[in-house]
């Protein structure tokens, strides 16, 4: 059931959440009755009870049914609560609060609204980016599974080497002008209200582009609802999110919105020719500019050498050809990089200014980020998928001379993507010398049997002299993180590295529903201090 089909009454679990209150907030004034569940009183709750919603302070009972015509929850609540409330419920349709949110914006968006609904929606505050006057800034939205938040980045600093006043919102944090803003744990794509306040910020700083990481949740459930951009760029998509999206061709249609959605008529669509999803996502726009590492395109790279301190490639642009150097590491930051190239080009940065620009370039809070050279390498980098984990242990391994181990310390985390698991675990066991499996986020799973299937994965890798460690057990939460990453510096010898990923630049680790404080950068630091 959509929105506006006749509804009459809605249940909404969790409806303190912040998708969750603007939509109550929203029907409540379209005048549906509402019954809300929650678990405590908070700001949002006392809000929406001054506006008459009842409010249950409790978790639905087991055997519990609603009166209603639809109820909503939202992905983040228990899988046993989802599945046990369903069950309990088998009339009454379950929609998940991402996907009704963006019902309602296309609804609006399709004028299918009546007076009071379209009254509801602008008092509501439910979709405040349609009140931007986008005229001020140029857009800039980026996205892909990996990549993301680095070409992002690279595409903010050229801008600023070339005189202009960007603004930058990513899952790291914002930059506002110069001002740092932290965008919370686990960030995805930020709500509407957040970009809305985000949007205005930048215009009172007189910013001249706004750069944005798009993610596929937040595309999907139309966080960026009335924004257009100018450009947008794409760096790949792999299987990530399955868990949310339900499966690859879902998960694909919502990273194609960033195109179909919100790229203006006259807008530049930057696609990577080396990537699988190229022909779908051409098929939206009518001349796609291109980049590669191993193709024909627009802006092509090669003859990629990775070295200790950075990877050099020659630049192919219409028939001339220019050497570059990005000061990172990561052979798939080369092409992050032109995908930043070609959406800063059309902003009108000539090449040479670029591949200067970019010397300057630093390396991102646990992006491939080098913590010690010697005696052995230490790196902590943000991979987390099947993809990024290869590309991350590939660059790793070149760094390293013919005797010097690859030690891997990762995770996998709870409820997100479970196919992905046995895969992380071969390409780990394939990739190092020594895999040491810990927790990142397991939330309510349980550790060992998180790591059982990692194992399983490992255990299938053609490396048969590989080592194994386990560090699984949760009675100390964040202590067996800690540990797993104290035996890596145990292990590590003169020449070796360690490969440090799954957390990065993160605040917190999840064990059941609460975010302990953790630091994999505080703690490599830390460690290296009493080296």
């Amino acid at each position: 059931m959509k929105f506006g089909s006749n509804l009459k009454k809605v249940v909404i679990l969790g409806i303190g959440g912040k998708a969750s209150f603007y939509v109550a907030r929203f029907l409540n004034l379209a005048g549906i009755e509402l019954v809300g569940y929650d678990l405590q009183k908070s700001e949002r709750t006392e809000d929406l009870e001054k506006l008459g919603v009842k409010i249950i302070y409790r978790n639905p009972e087991k055997g519990e049914s609603f009166d209603s015509d639809i109820f909503l929850y939202s992905n983040d609540l228990p899988q046993t609560l989802q599945k046990q409330v369903k069950e309990d419920n088998k009339n009454v349709e379950a929609v998940e609060i991402g996907a009704f949110y963006r019902d309602i914006i296309e609804s609006f968006k399709q004028g299918n609204m009546d007076k009071q609904e379209i009254e509801a929606f602008h008092k509501s505050n439910i979709g405040p980016l349609f009140s931007v006057d986008q005229s001020k800034m140029r857009y800039i939205g980026v996205t892909g599974t990996d990549g993301k938040t680095t070409t992002c980045t690279m595409i903010y600093h050229l801008l600023k080497e070339a005189g202009f006043k960007p603004a930058l919102i990513t899952t790291v944090a914002a930059y506002i002008a110069d001002e740092q803003i932290d965008t919370g744990l686990h960030t995805t794509t930020p709500s509407s209200q957040e970009m809305y306040d985000l949007v205005k910020k930048a215009e009172e700083r007189t910013c001249t582009h706004i750069i944005i990481e798009a993610t596929s949740h937040g595309l999907q459930q139309a966080r960026l609802a009335g924004l257009k951009m100018d450009s947008v760029g794409y760096t790949n998509i792999t299987s990530e999110h399955l868990d949310y999206h339900g499966n690859w061709d879902s998960y694909r249609n919502a990273k194609a919105l960033l195109i179909k959605d919100y790229l203006k008529q006259d807008g530049n669509a930057v696609l990577n020719l080396d990537d699988e999803s190229f022909e779908y996502l051409s098929q939206f726009v009518s001349k796609p500019i291109t980049y590669s590492l191993e193709k024909e395109a627009d802006f092509q790279a090669s003859e990629i050498d990775e070295q200790d301190s950075g990877v050099s490639f020659n630049l192919l642009y219409k028939n001339k050809e220019y050497k570059g150097k990005i000061p990172i590491l990561g052979k798939c930051n080369v092409s992050n990089f032109l995908c930043a190239l070609a959406i800063c080009h059309k902003e009108g940065l000539g090449l040479e200014e670029i591949l200067d620009s970019i010397k300057s370039f630093k390396t991102i809070s646990g992006r491939m980020e080098v913590f010690q050279r010697k005696p052995f390498y230490v790196i902590i980098d943000h991979a987390h998928t099947s993809n990024s984990i290869k590309m991350a242990l590939e660059s790793t391994r070149s760094l390293l001379h013919s005797k010097g181990k690859l030690i891997h310390v990762f995770g996998c985390a709870g409820h997100r993507d479970f196919y992905k698991r046995e895969e992380m675990g071969k390409i780990s066991n394939e990739l190092s010398d020594v895999s040491i499996l810990t927790a990142e986020d397991p939330r309510l799973e349980d550790l060992k049997l998180i790591n059982d299937q990692i194992e399983d994965g490992w255990r299938k890798g053609s490396n048969k002299s590989g080592e194994l460690f386990r560090f699984d057990y949760t009675d100390k939460n964040v202590q067996v993180r800690r540990d797993a990453i104290v035996k890596a510096f145990e292990i590590a010898k003169e020449g070796d590295a360690i490969l440090i990923t799954g957390k990065a630049h993160e605040q917190s680790l999840c064990f059941d529903q609460t975010e302990y404080p953790w630091s994999d950068i505080e703690e490599v630091k830390t460690l290296l201090v009493k080296e």
